[in-house]
């Protein structure tokens, strides 16, 4: 074991003193390493194989054919079925780490967690056995390569995005849940080869991911949570963590990809969590100059040290670095005494075209900018005029970067008014070295066919055919038919429930399955030739069907939603699909701010269900205990006396259906 030992301190990359475990940033695997869904080993030749006593044997249903892979806490193996002979992949516990309690909690919390997200770009786990001596999960198998494997060498942005934006859906889809990742890092981004498009991304290992206020063990003795090249401040200080802290990882990875390396190289476990707590990293351009300017702002603002200064969720940061990879950068240009004024139309340009700025753009002037709601318009001179955006002339404070501005763009049709958003700034000092003037770039949100159309005329100076009228199609019978079916339930003002067509009381699982059977129903009338109304109200539809299953399959946002129809029976639902005592309170503080006459009224039922209680009269005690939950539904101790009484008389209720469950803080006076 001590030789073992020491051989794993060594990087078989780089050669530096750090564990197989610890990502290295100039590691770029071999063509020809096996991969899986779980981890990556280089191929080291007959020389360093080893045996391992688990090939060969079987796990469940599955043959263990070789191993794949070796992490912190299991190796990954290729498992056959011994029948029919699908391929999975078996991550088995280490055998050292077995005896520990709260490490087989952990590895039963990867597939429940995993389970919980249910995304496609997570990887799926379709069994576990956490029984001694060896637990296991069965996952699917991957064919690819880890994002680890592109480590090391700068890639372009036009690669690094839409991977990156794949990884970014995971993430929201985990947040939603109440999931954090907390160990996010190239060796678990594994890249599948689907047709001839992009990579498509699986995250994998959420073997130390946590609910959110979850109260499950977080550390052992000589184990650290997380990876340190990776960890967000907040994480290696111990503090209170959410989905902001993945983002940070993103961040991290994001700035290796871009430049071929970390942003804090610094040797050993200590100096890697400080530097991440108080260095701010080189300016990625800085390394490696075509990293566009934009996606450089996006970068440093994702690797900002306290949450509140990143974006507030994936899906931000994802369209944050989706535009960033439409704005134009000006290439670097030698440095000139000053910027130049605008040049004057060439000779037998038409009548009426722009001038041309020095920077090689429209220009124009004024352009009037609407920088905060009720506030005056200010003027700016403008350039670069495209379809998708316009650069602004400015010196001094510049509008924060992703704020919302109206402009109203000069044209020669008229003015135009749009909505931008502030994407790049250009300092003195890089527009003297561009030769370009100072200011800031917006980028048009969702910019029409109409915009783009009087753009193009405005730029060639001549008249522009407008966008062909769309050609209207009639009502397609089917299509109505199932429109008109589901109209009573999708067309009103109904609850979430009306719209699924569910009881009060159903279970979570239940409605999720119910509002992706009515999303794949009525996405299939998308394929008809639908009129534009039909189309109009299918969407809105779907719309609906979206927002339902969203609410009612998830225990915070049903509980928070169930609270406020009085739906006691369906906060019960939310309590034992796992909504924590602490989430429950923190939602129950925000329900009596908006209803403070409710608790006490609340309370004088409580107490006479109580009363009667004692006294015999269960019947008469659970209607008080329903009409004091009715006002007052996140109420947990009256919860749980209402489910002790519905016990008692057999009452056909979520929980005496499923006597087992247990609500947070039972038997603890909550």
């Amino acid at each position: 074991m001590a030789e073992v030992a020491r051989s794993e301190r060594t990087c078989v990359a780089c050669g530096r003193g750090h564990g197989p475990e610890t990502s290295c940033d100039t590691l770029v695997r071999e063509a020809d390493a096996v991969v899986s869904a779980g981890a990556v080993e280089p191929g080291t030749g007959p020389a360093q194989e080893e045996v391992d006593p688990l090939v060969g044997t079987r796990m469940g249903s599955f043959r263990l054919v070789r191993r794949v892979g070796r992490g912190g806490m299991g190796s990954v193996y290729l498992g056959e079925h011994v029948s029919i002979g699908s391929r999975v992949a078996v991550k088995v516990l280490h055998e050292h780490l077995a005896r520990y309690p709260e490490l087989v909690q952990r590895f039963h919390a990867e597939a429940r967690a995993v389970n919980l997200i249910g995304h496609e770009n997570i990887v799926s786990i379709f069994d576990l056995n956490a029984a001694a001596p060896r637990p296991y999960l069965i996952m699917e198998y991957l064919e690819g390569a880890p994002l680890s494997a592109w480590v090391g060498t700068p890639l372009s942005a036009g690669a690094v995005v839409p991977m990156l934006a794949q990884v970014c859906d995971a993430l929201h889809a985990a947040h939603a849940r109440g999931i954090v990742h907390r160990d996010l890092k190239p060796d678990n981004i594994f890249l599948v080869k689907r047709g001839r498009g992009m990579p498509f991304v699986k995250v994998l290992d959420f073997g130390i991911a946590k609910l959110v206020d979850a109260s499950m063990p977080e550390t052992m003795a000589g184990i650290i949570v997380g990876t340190p090249e990776y960890m967000a401040p907040e994480q290696s200080l111990s503090r209170r963590l959410d989905g902001r802290a993945d983002l940070y990882a993103v961040g991290v990875i994001a700035y290796q990809l871009l430049t071929g390396r970390l942003p804090f190289p610094d040797e050993g476990l200590t100096a890697q969590l400080v530097a991440h707590q108080t260095r701010q990293p080189p300016p990625p351009r800085s390394l490696c100059p075509t990293v566009p300017a934009a996606l450089e702002a996006v970068v440093l603002r994702t690797l900002a040290k306290t949450p509140e200064e990143r974006f507030p969720n994936a899906l931000a940061l994802r369209a944050a670095l989706e535009q960033a990879l439409v704005v134009r950068t000006p290439p670097p240009r030698v440095a000139m005494p000053g910027p130049r004024p605008a040049s004057p139309p060439p000779p037998g340009a038409p009548r009426g075209t722009p001038p041309v700025a020095a920077n090689g753009g429209t220009l124009l002037a004024p352009v009037q900018v609407l920088l905060q709601p009720g506030a005056q318009p200010r003027p700016f001179t403008g350039s670069d005029l495209s379809r998708g955006g316009v650069f602004l002339h400015a010196t001094g404070e510049l509008p924060p970067l992703f704020s919302r501005v109206q402009v109203v763009l000069p044209l020669r049709t008229g003015p135009l008014t749009v909505t931008g958003e502030v994407v790049r700034h250009v300092s003195p000092e890089q527009a003297q070295a561009w030769s370009m003037r100072p200011g800031f770039g917006v980028q048009f949100v969702s910019p029409s066919p109409t915009l783009k159309a009087r753009v193009e005329q405005h730029l060639s100076g001549a008249p522009a055919s407008p966008p062909p009228a769309p050609r209207e199609l009639p009502d397609d019978a089917e299509a109505e038919r199932i429109l008109a079916a589901h109209a009573e339930r999708l067309g009103g003002e109904g609850t979430h429930y009306v719209v699924l067509g569910l009881s009060p009381d159903v279970e979570l699982e239940a409605a999720r399955e119910r509002a992706r059977e009515l999303w794949t129903a009525l996405s299939a009338v998308r394929q008809r030739p639908l009129s534009r109304g039909q189309q109009a109200r299918l969407e809105a539809m779907l719309g609906r069907v979206r927002d339902a299953g969203d609410t009612l399959g998830l225990p915070l946002r049903r509980a928070r939603y169930d609270a406020r129809l009085g739906n006691a029976r369906g906060v019960a639902r939310c309590l034992e699909a796992g909504l924590t005592a602490g989430q429950a309170e923190v939602l129950r503080r925000e329900f009596l701010a908006e209803h403070p006459r409710a608790v006490g009224t609340a309370r004088v039922h409580f107490l006479t269900g109580s009363a009667l209680e004692r006294d015999g009269q269960l019947k008469r005690a659970l209607e008080a205990y329903e009409r004091g939950l009715l006002l007052d539904p996140l109420e947990l101790e009256f919860q749980q006396r209402r489910r002790v009484v519905d016990r008692a008389l057999g009452t056909r209720g979520p929980v005496a259906r499923n006597e087992r469950a247990r609500f947070p803080g039972e038997g603890t006076g909550l």
